[in-house]
């Protein structure tokens, strides 16, 4: 096996792995909001908006693990039609993702923890991640494969968010203590901008978009099969 294809099952299961809690959270949730016995935090404040809470979830499980495969360059390779269906149903999901949140951040009454900081910055990554996604879907009607992969990864590294907040909050809780409404805010934005610089890490380091042609681009992108999305 080439050794640019031997570890790139690895980059989906990671991604995986990272949705695990957020997805898992979600279902306990959709869980307690269908009549099951509560065993999260916070259940009166989210049962007060069930349908943009229900639509946040299943948008958002959707979109991480669908999203995942497309990190799976030789999978993509041997099932072009599937990237391209699969792409049909990211790409809502992953707008009503961003939409779902912001209506939630703005409209559903702050937790305990929530700063007014913490609001900006949920308001400015959902519309972060809702740009990207339509960024990356003008994009690809153009053909400009480049910078539809460019956003694209932009947009999901965005979505992703929740699952690293897991770890930001855990390195926070086993170095200082509980949460407190600064941590909450810093452990939250510290995981949004460590996906995101991950993410314009890895679209440099196989050439980015910047400055390029578009037809120069798209023969990059379509050479470029080790990139995902």
């Amino acid at each position: 096996m080439p050794s640019s294809d031997r570890p790139t099952w690895l980059i989906p299961a990671g991604l995986l792995l990272l949705s695990a809690v957020p997805v898992v959270a979600g279902g306990l949730r959709l869980t307690e909001l269908a009549g099951g016995a509560r065993v999260l935090p916070d259940g009166d404040r989210i049962a007060s908006a069930p349908l943009p809470v229900i639509a946040h979830i299943v948008a958002v499980t959707m979109f991480s693990v669908l999203g995942a495969f497309q990190f799976a360059p030789r999978f993509r390779r041997r099932h072009r039609r599937w990237h391209r269906t699969a792409g049909r149903i990211l790409v809502p999901c992953g707008l009503l993702t961003a939409l779902s949140g912001l209506w939630l951040t703005l409209f559903l009454p702050p937790g305990e923890l929530d700063s007014g900081a913490l609001v900006a910055v949920r308001v400015v990554v959902s519309v972060a991640m809702a740009g990207s996604i339509v960024l990356g879907f003008v994009a690809i009607r153009r053909r400009d494969f480049g910078r539809h992969r460019a956003w694209m990864i932009r947009g999901y590294a965005i979505g992703m968010g929740a699952g690293t907040q897991f770890f930001t909050q855990m390195a926070w809780l086993a170095a200082v203590g509980p949460l407190t409404t600064s941590g909450r805010t810093g452990t939250m934005t510290a995981a949004w901008l460590i996906n995101v610089m991950l993410a314009e890490w890895i679209i440099r380091r196989r050439g980015g978009t910047a400055g390029a042609h578009p037809a120069v681009r798209g023969r990059r992108a379509r050479a470029d099969t080790a990139l995902p999305v």
